[in-house]
């Protein structure tokens, strides 16, 4: 083999080692709150308002708002990691006769996936 041939055999391997933009992920994170001693009345928030969601894929969306009408705390919890969110906490508040015990999810997403891509 001649020079040339291994500069440019050399030169391709590099661009294939480079790392790719495609390929960096955006940490998202969720709050899955209840209110009440009962732990049966979840709502979920994902940045989502009224007219914007930061989620590009519908049928997503609407899977991750079917947790607001389960009413088992541990049917609930399986089925938000099923949808690939990971545990990374919660907080619980007490106040004169209510309680609220917010339950923090993280999530990896490619930026196409996002509506905002940040």
């Amino acid at each position: 083999m001649n020079s040339k041939t291994l500069v440019l055999i050399a030169l391709i391997s590099f661009l294939f080692i480079l790392p790719s933009d495609a390929q960096v992920k955006i940490k998202k994170f969720c709050t899955l709150t209840y209110y009440g001693q009962d732990l049966r009345t979840p709502h979920i928030d994902y940045g989502q308002t009224r007219k914007y969601s930061p989620l590009k894929d519908s049928i997503f969306v609407h899977k991750l708002n079917q947790v607001e009408y389960m009413s088992n705390f541990v049917q609930v919890m399986n089925y938000i990691t099923e949808l690939g969110w990971h545990y990374e906490g919660n907080i619980s508040t007490n106040q004169a006769n209510s309680t609220e015990i917010k339950i923090l999810f993280s999530r990896d997403f490619f930026p196409a996936e996002l509506t905002e891509g940040k």
